[in-house]
């Protein structure tokens, strides 16, 4: 499957999906106790009051409208126009300001040096090549800017795990709960990281690419939070880790 095909049947996906996405819970923002968890834990490792903020693969806007509502100056980039519409919509709705654009998270359309911090969210493990991808986000990081990335592993592979978590799906879908958006075969062949990323992985990835002062910390807390919200079929195949990994770019 060659990259553009592959860039093509991501897109597709999601911009299927995009109706749906948000009414799932887990992929939108909950307000109160989850938004409140969100901001904590996004503030804890920012270089500054006022930032030029990149949220790569921004989907309808979850990470930008955060990072916008605490006064940063946001772009948000991703594959498809249909997840961005959504993400308008919010902004306008929430009365704040994003610049949002069409983009590939492994070929960046801006200038070296161009932001402060990149975050993104269930993003990496999604790409063919995280490698690639981390070496232009450190790339468009100003030195001592800082990278913010929320992962996690789905499912460990094992036969129960697959199971539950078929199950869960099949039962989501029986009830209307299913947002799309899930890669076919074809496409899933191509992820290195296929059902999550393991915390050492990352950490690895990070490395080569030339980020220091690499730290994790465990986000469970979060995904408790999201579970009060979460219909009983899809509270027994919950995430295996979920985690937050913060590192800076230092020449």
């Amino acid at each position: 499957m060659i990259d553009r095909e592959f860039k093509d049947a991501v897109r597709k996906s999601w911009n299927e999906s995009s109706g749906m996405y948000d009414h799932c819970p887990g992929h939108g923002i909950g307000k109160g106790d989850e938004k409140d968890a969100w901001m904590q834990e996004l503030s804890r490792n920012l270089p500054g009051p006022l930032l030029r903020v990149l949220d790569v693969g921004c989907g309808t806007g979850a990470m930008s409208l955060l990072f916008a509502g605490m006064g940063h100056q946001v772009t948000g980039l991703d594959l498809s126009e249909g997840m961005m519409a959504k993400a308008r919509g919010k902004a306008d709705a929430e009365n704040l300001l994003l610049e949002l654009r069409t983009g590939d998270a492994e070929h960046l359309p801006f200038d070296d040096e161009s932001f402060d911090v990149v975050v993104n969210r269930h993003l990496l493990w999604t790409l063919p090549h995280p490698e690639i991808a981390l070496k232009e986000w450190h790339r468009v990081l100003k030195n001592g800017g800082v990278v913010l990335i929320i992962e996690g592993i789905w499912t460990d592979r094992r036969f129960l795990s697959r199971a539950k978590r078929h199950l869960s799906n099949g039962l989501a879908r029986i009830f209307g709960q299913t947002h799309g958006g899930h890669y076919d075969e074809k496409v899933r062949s191509q992820l290195p990281c296929d059902g999550g990323m393991p915390e050492e992985t990352l950490v690895s990835y990070l490395d080569h690419a030339g980020f220091t002062g690499i730290c994790v910390r465990d986000l469970m807390h979060i995904r408790e939070l999201q579970k009060r919200e979460l219909p009983w079929y899809q509270r027994f195949a919950p995430a295996m880790t979920y985690y937050l990994v913060a590192a800076t770019k230092m020449n």
